[in-house]
């Protein structure tokens, strides 16, 4: 009972950005998106608290503020986009998107381990996968299930749709190693704030930030090259843009491989999203996790004795 008024919602949102031509639907979304930025305080308010941490005095409060509404207007197109990519075919992803390193793709692949791809939640990036598994490459992605069954079983009906294997249950990092072996492509994403069994603190715009380690872990174990990818709008079109592999030397340290591996991938996450702040999103609690308490004092203790 309680997913009808979402499965509602969704059946609403899905028949209208559908039937609305894509000029008439962006729009739409782009005005759900400020209405989200007036409507919404406490996701507003987080939004700027981001930026602050963020930015700082990069930039003035004034342009804070502007990225944060950008932000959520950006939001609000891409949630348009999305509804209407399950009925996109090839022809239709490449009229809207435009790939530039391609070439690193299949000289990765060719090496026969499979790849990791890295990407963030920048521009519209469920755009990512969706122009590759239509192009025929063998995409799979390790699903965070949402709180909603219906959500859940729609974002899991159009990735699908478009050829996209979506892993979940139980056994995932089997898996995972699997669908590497036989060639294929696994994508990760991790700019979100992470649970404390799951990730490891590392920076990430000079502060703190609990984040997923099993990027690392997966790379470490089967050898697969870290490619990353990104997305970003430019004007109609969408340019997704595919760089070298991450090349990062293994140690007898797993730990500390771990480590220096999700700080590199951070790195690189925060470098794409300040090309394009307006168009990452801001609302999300990054910095959630907190270190426990004893770690805290300890590493404090740690700095003030010069270890």
């Amino acid at each position: 009972m309680r997913d009808l008024p979402v499965k509602f919602f969704l059946m609403v949102f899905d028949t209208l950005f559908r039937l609305l031509p894509r000029g008439g639907a962006l729009f739409l979304g782009k005005v759900l998106g400020i209405l989200g930025y007036y409507l919404a305080p406490g996701r507003r308010w987080t939004a700027l608290r981001n930026l602050e941490t963020a930015l700082g005095e990069e930039k003035s409060h004034g342009e804070k503020r502007r990225i944060a509404r950008r932000s959520f207007e950006h939001l609000g197109m891409t949630a348009a986009e999305l509804f209407r990519i399950p009925s996109l075919d090839r022809e239709g992803i490449e009229d809207l998107v435009s790939f530039t390193g391609e070439g690193i793709l299949k000289k990765c692949l060719d090496e026969g381990r499979g790849l990791l791809l890295l990407s963030a939640h920048l521009g519209n990036w469920e755009l990512i996968g969706a122009a590759l598994a239509l192009r025929g490459y063998p995409l799979a992605v390790i699903t965070k299930i949402p709180k909603s069954r219906a959500v859940h079983r729609w974002w899991t009906m159009y990735r699908e749709k478009v050829g996209i294997r979506v892993l979940k249950g139980r056994g995932l990092l089997k898996d995972g190693v699997a669908h590497l072996s036989e060639g294929g492509m696994l994508g990760f994403v991790l700019d979100q704030n992470a649970r404390r069994r799951e990730g490891v603190f590392v920076p990430f715009f000079g502060r703190e930030a609990c984040t997923l380690k099993s990027l690392a872990l997966m790379s470490r174990r089967t050898g697969a090259p870290v490619v990353p990818v990104f997305i970003f709008r430019d004007g109609n079109r969408h340019q997704l843009v595919i760089e070298e592999p991450i090349h990062l030397d293994a140690t007898g340290d797993v730990e500390g491989d771990v480590l220096r591996w999700t700080a590199a991938y951070n790195a690189w996450t925060e470098r794409v999203i300040r090309l394009h702040p307006e168009q990452w999103t801001w609302l999300h609690e990054r910095w959630k996790t907190k270190r426990p308490e004893k770690e805290r004092h300890g590493d404090t203790e740690t700095r003030r004795r010069g270890g």
